[in-house]
């Protein structure tokens, strides 16, 4: 009996002294590489999807499509048509605000290899004018008015511009003056 209270008694003072240590600090993972360049994240993600946008403004999301000739076995005829509507657009709205993580993520270079200048004070703004732009879209995209969109997409192009303006129309895709900031003042 006495032996039983011995190892009773020492399973509780184990169990005490644990629960009062400090957790283990996760191991901290480094962040992960990006596999693409921004280039790569505007073609992939933004021109599209900025595109389906822009196309509300010629075409209402609601009315029905034509059906498309036989193309049996293809990828775009199997999934082309998984989503539909005004659902097209709201993802459309939900890739441009999301993918701004993308676009600021450590570590992304541009296609002439430069970093991607996310410290850079105005391309940040830009990054926030993406991000509203989007959820602008997207806002109006669950009303399902296609004047609506129209209105929201004028917030879009003026986002796409902007930085545009600032970090990609200096040349040629591989330009070295692509994602250069501009000079201070």
């Amino acid at each position: 009996m006495r032996s039983l209270l011995v190892v009773v008694s020492c399973g509780a003072i184990t169990v005490a002294v644990a629960a009062q240590a400090p957790p283990k600090a996760a191991a901290a993972r480094p962040a992960p590489k990006s596999a693409g360049t921004l280039a790569q994240v505007m073609r992939g993600i933004y021109f599209p999807n900025s595109n389906l946008i822009f196309d509300v403004q010629q075409h209402d999301p609601a009315a029905p499509k034509p059906k498309a000739g036989d193309a049996a076995g293809s990828a775009t005829a199997v999934y082309g048509d998984a989503y539909s509507g005004w659902e097209v657009v709201e993802n459309a709205a939900v890739a441009l605000t999301d993918g701004v993580d993308l676009i600021l993520a450590p570590g992304r270079s541009c296609q002439n290899g430069k970093p991607v200048p996310v410290q850079q004070a105005d391309f940040q703004k830009f990054a926030r004018d993406m991000r509203a732009a989007g959820g602008k879209v997207l806002q109006a995209a669950r009303t399902k008015s296609q004047e609506k969109v129209t209105d929201a997409t004028n917030d879009l192009a003026d986002a796409c511009a902007s930085c545009h303006e600032v970090y990609r129309d200096k040349g040629p895709a591989d330009s070295a003056a692509r994602c250069t900031p501009p000079p201070r003042r």
